[in-house]
Protein backbone atom coordinates (compact mmCIF):
# COMPACT_ATOMS: atom_id res chain seq x y z
CA UNK A 1 0.00 0.00 0.00
CA UNK A 2 1.23 3.41 -1.04
CA UNK A 3 2.72 5.60 2.26
CA UNK A 4 0.85 8.60 3.05
CA UNK A 5 2.34 11.90 3.42
CA UNK A 6 2.43 13.51 6.26
CA UNK A 7 3.95 16.88 6.10
CA UNK A 8 5.75 18.12 9.71
CA UNK A 9 4.46 21.19 10.03
CA UNK A 10 1.09 19.54 10.04
CA UNK A 11 1.67 17.55 13.06
CA UNK A 12 -0.20 18.03 15.89
CA UNK A 13 0.29 16.79 19.48
CA UNK A 14 -1.97 14.27 20.87
CA UNK A 15 -2.08 12.51 24.27
CA UNK A 16 -2.54 8.68 24.08
CA UNK A 17 -2.79 7.51 27.78
CA UNK A 18 0.93 9.36 29.25
CA UNK A 19 2.58 9.57 25.83
CA UNK A 20 2.50 12.65 23.65
CA UNK A 21 2.41 11.41 20.14
CA UNK A 22 2.75 13.59 16.44
CA UNK A 23 -0.36 12.88 14.64
CA UNK A 24 -1.46 13.80 11.41
CA UNK A 25 -5.01 15.01 10.70
CA UNK A 26 -6.40 14.39 7.31
CA UNK A 27 -9.01 12.88 5.44
CA UNK A 28 -8.74 10.20 3.50
CA UNK A 29 -11.06 7.51 1.38
CA UNK A 30 -11.57 4.24 2.08
CA UNK A 31 -9.48 2.66 -0.59
CA UNK A 32 -6.23 4.22 1.68
CA UNK A 33 -7.44 2.52 4.52
CA UNK A 34 -6.91 -1.36 5.42
CA UNK A 35 -8.26 -2.69 8.45
CA UNK A 36 -6.29 -3.84 10.96
CA UNK A 37 -6.65 -7.90 10.54
CA UNK A 38 -5.32 -8.92 14.34
CA UNK A 39 -7.61 -6.52 16.00
CA UNK A 40 -9.03 -9.00 19.08
CA UNK A 41 -11.68 -7.16 19.03
CA UNK A 42 -12.63 -9.05 15.29
CA UNK A 43 -10.30 -11.64 15.38
CA UNK A 44 -12.52 -14.34 16.36
CA UNK A 45 -14.99 -13.20 13.37
CA UNK A 46 -12.18 -13.20 11.13
CA UNK A 47 -10.83 -16.93 12.34
CA UNK A 48 -14.64 -18.26 12.26
CA UNK A 49 -15.00 -16.51 8.18
CA UNK A 50 -11.93 -18.98 7.15
CA UNK A 51 -13.02 -22.24 9.11
CA UNK A 52 -16.62 -21.80 7.55
CA UNK A 53 -15.37 -20.67 4.04
CA UNK A 54 -12.40 -22.74 4.47
CA UNK A 55 -10.16 -20.24 2.41
CA UNK A 56 -6.98 -17.32 4.31
CA UNK A 57 -8.75 -14.23 4.89
CA UNK A 58 -6.64 -12.58 1.93
CA UNK A 59 -8.61 -14.29 -0.45
CA UNK A 60 -11.99 -12.79 0.70
CA UNK A 61 -12.82 -9.56 -0.72
CA UNK A 62 -13.82 -6.58 1.37
CA UNK A 63 -17.31 -6.32 0.61
CA UNK A 64 -17.64 -10.21 1.77
CA UNK A 65 -15.85 -9.31 5.25
CA UNK A 66 -17.73 -6.49 5.75
CA UNK A 67 -21.22 -8.48 4.58
CA UNK A 68 -19.88 -11.10 7.72
CA UNK A 69 -18.82 -8.50 10.45
CA UNK A 70 -22.54 -7.15 10.26
CA UNK A 71 -23.58 -10.62 10.39
CA UNK A 72 -22.26 -11.06 14.05
CA UNK A 73 -24.86 -9.18 16.29
CA UNK A 74 -21.83 -8.72 18.68
CA UNK A 75 -20.14 -5.75 16.60
CA UNK A 76 -23.25 -4.51 16.24
CA UNK A 77 -22.27 -2.77 12.78
CA UNK A 78 -26.01 -1.84 11.20
CA UNK A 79 -26.73 0.46 14.16
CA UNK A 80 -23.20 2.17 13.95
CA UNK A 81 -23.47 2.28 10.16
CA UNK A 82 -27.13 4.38 11.11
CA UNK A 83 -25.14 6.68 13.02
CA UNK A 84 -22.45 7.41 10.16
CA UNK A 85 -25.24 7.53 7.88
CA UNK A 86 -27.13 10.65 10.23
CA UNK A 87 -23.55 12.25 11.38
CA UNK A 88 -20.87 11.27 9.66
CA UNK A 89 -17.65 9.66 11.08
CA UNK A 90 -17.20 11.80 14.51
CA UNK A 91 -14.06 10.11 15.94
CA UNK A 92 -11.14 10.14 13.31
CA UNK A 93 -9.65 6.67 12.54
CA UNK A 94 -5.94 6.34 13.84
CA UNK A 95 -3.96 4.70 11.25
CA UNK A 96 -0.33 4.14 10.39
CA UNK A 97 1.07 5.91 7.45
CA UNK A 98 1.20 3.06 5.46
CA UNK A 99 -2.86 2.88 5.88
CA UNK A 100 -3.23 -0.06 8.44
CA UNK A 101 -5.50 0.71 11.07
CA UNK A 102 -4.42 0.70 15.04
CA UNK A 103 -8.18 2.06 15.88
CA UNK A 104 -11.69 1.88 14.53
CA UNK A 105 -12.06 -1.10 12.69
CA UNK A 106 -15.90 -0.83 13.53
CA UNK A 107 -15.79 2.80 11.69
CA UNK A 108 -14.09 1.29 8.96
CA UNK A 109 -16.23 -1.77 8.71
CA UNK A 110 -19.44 0.49 9.18
CA UNK A 111 -18.53 2.89 6.17
CA UNK A 112 -17.49 -0.11 3.94
CA UNK A 113 -21.19 -1.41 5.16
CA UNK A 114 -22.79 2.09 3.62
CA UNK A 115 -20.82 2.22 1.05
CA UNK A 116 -22.06 -1.44 -0.29
CA UNK A 117 -25.65 0.22 0.13
CA UNK A 118 -24.94 3.11 -1.80
CA UNK A 119 -23.63 0.77 -4.54
CA UNK A 120 -26.10 -1.79 -4.22
CA UNK A 121 -28.88 1.37 -4.40
CA UNK A 122 -27.34 2.80 -7.65
CA UNK A 123 -26.80 6.10 -5.56
CA UNK A 124 -23.90 8.57 -5.90
CA UNK A 125 -21.40 8.15 -2.73
CA UNK A 126 -22.15 10.78 -0.39
CA UNK A 127 -18.88 13.39 0.98
CA UNK A 128 -19.12 11.80 4.63
CA UNK A 129 -18.31 8.42 2.97
CA UNK A 130 -15.75 9.87 -0.01
CA UNK A 131 -13.50 11.86 2.53
CA UNK A 132 -13.18 10.04 5.97
CA UNK A 133 -11.49 12.08 8.88
CA UNK A 134 -8.33 10.24 10.36
CA UNK A 135 -5.18 10.55 12.54
CA UNK A 136 -2.01 9.49 10.63
CA UNK A 137 1.29 8.54 12.94
CA UNK A 138 4.34 7.37 11.40
CA UNK A 139 4.90 3.75 11.43
CA UNK A 140 8.70 4.42 12.44
CA UNK A 141 7.60 6.47 15.02
CA UNK A 142 5.80 3.44 16.93
CA UNK A 143 6.63 0.85 18.74
CA UNK A 144 4.95 -2.25 20.21
CA UNK A 145 4.32 -0.20 23.70
CA UNK A 146 3.07 2.94 21.95
CA UNK A 147 0.42 0.48 19.98
CA UNK A 148 -0.97 -0.88 22.99
CA UNK A 149 -1.14 2.84 24.99
CA UNK A 150 -3.63 4.10 21.95
CA UNK A 151 -5.18 0.91 22.00
CA UNK A 152 -5.76 1.11 25.94
CA UNK A 153 -6.88 5.09 25.46
CA UNK A 154 -9.32 4.01 22.72
CA UNK A 155 -10.63 1.10 24.43
CA UNK A 156 -10.07 0.46 28.36
CA UNK A 157 -9.83 3.83 29.56
CA UNK A 158 -13.70 4.58 31.24
CA UNK A 159 -14.35 7.90 29.93
CA UNK A 160 -14.16 7.33 26.11
CA UNK A 161 -17.65 5.84 24.47
CA UNK A 162 -16.29 2.97 21.80
CA UNK A 163 -15.12 0.36 24.17
CA UNK A 164 -13.89 -3.26 23.31
CA UNK A 165 -16.26 -6.19 25.29
CA UNK A 166 -14.15 -7.86 27.83
CA UNK A 167 -13.59 -11.26 25.80
CA UNK A 168 -11.54 -8.95 23.58
CA UNK A 169 -9.97 -6.92 26.28
CA UNK A 170 -8.84 -9.93 28.26
CA UNK A 171 -7.42 -11.59 25.32
CA UNK A 172 -5.24 -8.47 24.02
CA UNK A 173 -4.10 -7.94 27.96
CA UNK A 174 -3.04 -11.78 27.57
CA UNK A 175 -1.33 -11.16 24.55
CA UNK A 176 0.53 -8.59 25.75
CA UNK A 177 1.57 -10.48 29.25
CA UNK A 178 2.43 -13.35 27.34
CA UNK A 179 4.99 -11.91 25.06
CA UNK A 180 6.43 -10.23 28.25
CA UNK A 181 6.78 -13.46 30.12
CA UNK A 182 8.32 -15.23 26.91
CA UNK A 183 9.85 -12.54 24.81
CA UNK A 184 11.10 -10.31 27.10
CA UNK A 185 11.67 -12.70 29.94
CA UNK A 186 10.10 -11.34 32.78
CA UNK A 187 8.61 -12.72 35.69
CA UNK A 188 4.88 -12.82 36.73
CA UNK A 189 5.20 -9.40 38.96
CA UNK A 190 7.03 -7.51 36.39
CA UNK A 191 5.10 -8.62 33.21
CA UNK A 192 1.68 -7.73 35.27
CA UNK A 193 3.36 -4.02 36.40
CA UNK A 194 4.19 -3.37 32.84
CA UNK A 195 0.42 -4.37 31.72
CA UNK A 196 -0.85 -2.17 34.35
CA UNK A 197 0.79 0.60 33.05
CA UNK A 198 0.67 0.22 29.72
CA UNK A 199 -3.02 -0.39 29.47
CA UNK A 200 -3.56 2.12 32.45
CA UNK A 201 -5.73 -0.65 34.32
CA UNK A 202 -5.93 -1.53 37.83
CA UNK A 203 -3.37 -5.01 38.88
CA UNK A 204 -6.61 -6.68 40.10
CA UNK A 205 -8.33 -6.36 36.85
CA UNK A 206 -5.82 -6.96 34.83
CA UNK A 207 -5.62 -10.41 37.03
CA UNK A 208 -9.33 -11.01 36.58
CA UNK A 209 -9.17 -10.64 33.33
CA UNK A 210 -6.38 -12.81 32.88
CA UNK A 211 -8.23 -15.68 34.87
CA UNK A 212 -11.56 -14.81 33.53
CA UNK A 213 -9.93 -15.59 29.95
CA UNK A 214 -8.09 -18.95 31.36
CA UNK A 215 -11.93 -19.77 32.43
CA UNK A 216 -13.24 -19.41 28.79
CA UNK A 217 -10.51 -21.21 27.41
CA UNK A 218 -10.84 -24.38 30.01
CA UNK A 219 -14.52 -23.93 28.47
CA UNK A 220 -13.79 -24.35 25.01
CA UNK A 221 -10.44 -26.68 25.24
CA UNK A 222 -13.47 -29.13 26.31
CA UNK A 223 -15.33 -29.09 23.13
CA UNK A 224 -15.45 -32.37 22.01
CA UNK A 225 -14.17 -31.42 18.35
CA UNK A 226 -13.05 -28.62 16.06
CA UNK A 227 -16.92 -27.58 15.40
CA UNK A 228 -17.99 -28.06 19.29
CA UNK A 229 -14.79 -25.90 20.30
CA UNK A 230 -15.84 -23.25 17.43
CA UNK A 231 -19.53 -23.13 18.87
CA UNK A 232 -17.74 -22.37 22.26
CA UNK A 233 -15.55 -19.94 21.07
CA UNK A 234 -18.71 -17.95 19.52
CA UNK A 235 -20.64 -18.72 23.44
CA UNK A 236 -17.77 -16.89 25.12
CA UNK A 237 -17.38 -13.79 22.63
CA UNK A 238 -21.13 -13.21 23.45
CA UNK A 239 -20.97 -14.54 27.13
CA UNK A 240 -18.12 -13.44 28.18
CA UNK A 241 -19.49 -11.70 31.52
CA UNK A 242 -20.57 -14.50 32.45
CA UNK A 243 -17.84 -16.32 32.72
CA UNK A 244 -16.15 -12.94 34.64
CA UNK A 245 -19.15 -13.31 37.00
CA UNK A 246 -18.52 -16.63 37.99
CA UNK A 247 -14.90 -16.76 38.70
CA UNK A 248 -15.56 -13.84 40.92
CA UNK A 249 -18.27 -15.79 42.98
CA UNK A 250 -16.50 -19.14 43.04
CA UNK A 251 -12.91 -17.99 43.22
CA UNK A 252 -12.93 -14.78 45.47
CA UNK A 253 -14.07 -12.80 47.95
CA UNK A 254 -15.85 -14.21 51.50
CA UNK A 255 -17.77 -16.45 49.78
CA UNK A 256 -15.86 -18.51 47.73
CA UNK A 257 -15.57 -22.41 47.20
CA UNK A 258 -12.62 -23.21 49.90
CA UNK A 259 -12.68 -26.71 48.42
CA UNK A 260 -11.20 -27.85 45.74
CA UNK A 261 -13.73 -30.26 44.68
CA UNK A 262 -16.80 -28.10 45.15
CA UNK A 263 -15.36 -26.21 42.90
CA UNK A 264 -14.20 -28.56 39.97
CA UNK A 265 -18.04 -29.85 40.78
CA UNK A 266 -19.52 -26.65 39.81
CA UNK A 267 -17.45 -25.83 37.14
CA UNK A 268 -18.68 -28.61 35.55
CA UNK A 269 -22.21 -27.42 36.44
CA UNK A 270 -21.47 -24.20 34.90
CA UNK A 271 -19.68 -24.97 32.23
CA UNK A 272 -22.54 -27.28 31.13
CA UNK A 273 -25.14 -24.92 31.09
CA UNK A 274 -22.94 -22.53 29.17
CA UNK A 275 -22.18 -25.18 26.65
CA UNK A 276 -26.36 -25.28 26.38
CA UNK A 277 -26.46 -21.96 23.93
CA UNK A 278 -29.48 -20.35 23.72
CA UNK A 279 -31.39 -23.14 25.70
CA UNK A 280 -29.21 -22.12 28.30
CA UNK A 281 -31.40 -21.69 31.38
CA UNK A 282 -28.83 -19.10 33.06
CA UNK A 283 -30.63 -15.48 31.74
CA UNK A 284 -29.19 -13.06 34.81
CA UNK A 285 -25.93 -12.36 36.11
CA UNK A 286 -28.11 -12.85 39.41
CA UNK A 287 -28.64 -16.36 39.26
CA UNK A 288 -24.93 -17.28 39.06
CA UNK A 289 -24.20 -17.18 42.62
CA UNK A 290 -27.06 -19.06 44.03
CA UNK A 291 -25.96 -21.88 41.33
CA UNK A 292 -22.52 -21.40 43.06
CA UNK A 293 -23.53 -21.38 46.71
CA UNK A 294 -26.10 -24.42 46.17
CA UNK A 295 -23.78 -26.83 46.40
CA UNK A 296 -23.23 -25.70 50.03
CA UNK A 297 -26.32 -27.37 50.44
CA UNK A 298 -26.52 -31.15 48.90
CA UNK A 299 -30.45 -31.16 48.90
CA UNK A 300 -30.60 -28.52 46.09
CA UNK A 301 -27.14 -29.43 44.90
CA UNK A 302 -28.37 -32.81 44.70
CA UNK A 303 -32.15 -31.30 42.71
CA UNK A 304 -29.73 -29.29 40.13
CA UNK A 305 -27.23 -32.10 39.29
CA UNK A 306 -29.83 -34.89 38.92
CA UNK A 307 -31.52 -32.75 36.44
CA UNK A 308 -28.39 -31.60 34.80
CA UNK A 309 -28.97 -28.10 35.31
CA UNK A 310 -32.73 -27.97 34.42
CA UNK A 311 -34.07 -26.81 37.80
CA UNK A 312 -32.25 -24.05 38.04
CA UNK A 313 -34.77 -21.70 38.25
CA UNK A 314 -36.75 -23.59 41.16
CA UNK A 315 -32.87 -23.54 43.18
CA UNK A 316 -32.31 -19.97 42.36
CA UNK A 317 -36.10 -19.27 44.75
CA UNK A 318 -34.75 -22.02 47.57
CA UNK A 319 -31.69 -20.31 47.41
CA UNK A 320 -33.08 -17.08 47.73
CA UNK A 321 -35.09 -18.34 50.61
CA UNK A 322 -32.15 -19.19 52.40
CA UNK A 323 -30.67 -15.77 52.14
CA UNK A 324 -33.48 -14.30 53.16
CA UNK A 325 -33.47 -16.33 56.39
CA UNK A 326 -29.62 -15.41 56.76
CA UNK A 327 -30.42 -12.43 56.40
CA UNK A 328 -32.73 -12.41 59.32
CA UNK A 329 -30.21 -13.90 61.41
CA UNK A 330 -28.16 -11.04 60.66
CA UNK A 331 -30.37 -8.80 61.97
CA UNK A 332 -31.04 -10.69 64.99
CA UNK A 333 -27.47 -10.59 66.35
CA UNK A 334 -26.75 -7.48 65.33
CA UNK A 335 -29.78 -6.17 67.42
CA UNK A 336 -28.41 -8.30 70.27
CA UNK A 337 -25.25 -6.80 70.36
CA UNK A 338 -26.45 -3.44 70.57
CA UNK A 339 -29.29 -4.74 73.08
CA UNK A 340 -25.65 -5.63 75.22
CA UNK A 341 -24.56 -2.57 75.22
CA UNK A 342 -27.62 -0.43 76.21
CA UNK A 343 -27.17 0.69 79.28
CA UNK A 344 -31.05 1.53 79.87
CA UNK A 345 -34.30 1.17 77.87
CA UNK A 346 -36.61 2.99 77.73
CA UNK A 347 -40.86 1.85 78.91
CA UNK A 348 -41.51 1.78 74.96
CA UNK A 349 -38.48 -0.73 73.90
CA UNK A 350 -39.19 -2.69 77.26
CA UNK A 351 -42.56 -3.06 75.71
CA UNK A 352 -41.25 -4.48 72.19
CA UNK A 353 -38.92 -6.79 74.15
CA UNK A 354 -42.22 -8.29 75.55
CA UNK A 355 -43.62 -8.58 72.22
CA UNK A 356 -40.92 -9.62 70.71
CA UNK A 357 -40.55 -12.51 73.59
CA UNK A 358 -43.94 -13.59 73.03
CA UNK A 359 -43.78 -14.00 69.34
CA UNK A 360 -40.61 -16.13 70.14
CA UNK A 361 -41.95 -18.57 72.44
CA UNK A 362 -44.58 -19.06 70.21
CA UNK A 363 -42.60 -20.27 66.80
CA UNK A 364 -40.41 -21.88 69.21
CA UNK A 365 -43.05 -24.41 69.64
CA UNK A 366 -44.66 -24.81 66.25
Amino acid sequence: MQKIPTPDKKAEKKLFHDEQIDVYPMRLSLDKIHFWPQNNRTLFTFHRLERLKKKALTDFSIEEITLFVAERDIHQLPELAESIRKNGVRVPLIITDDGILLDGNRRYFACQWLKKKYAEDGKQLPDYLSQIPVYVIRKNELNDTLKLKILAEANFISDLSVKWSLDAQARAVDDYYKHLRKEKKMDHDRALAEVVAVFAIQRQRAEDLLDTLALTLKFIKEGAGENEKLRRREIVEDQFVYFWEFRNKAMKGRRKLDSKSDLTDVTEMFFLLMAMGPDNPIKSLKQIEPLIQSKRHPSIWGLLTKSNGAALEEVVFMMGEIKGERKADDKIRNFLVWLKDTKELTSRAKTFLREVAELATKKSRN
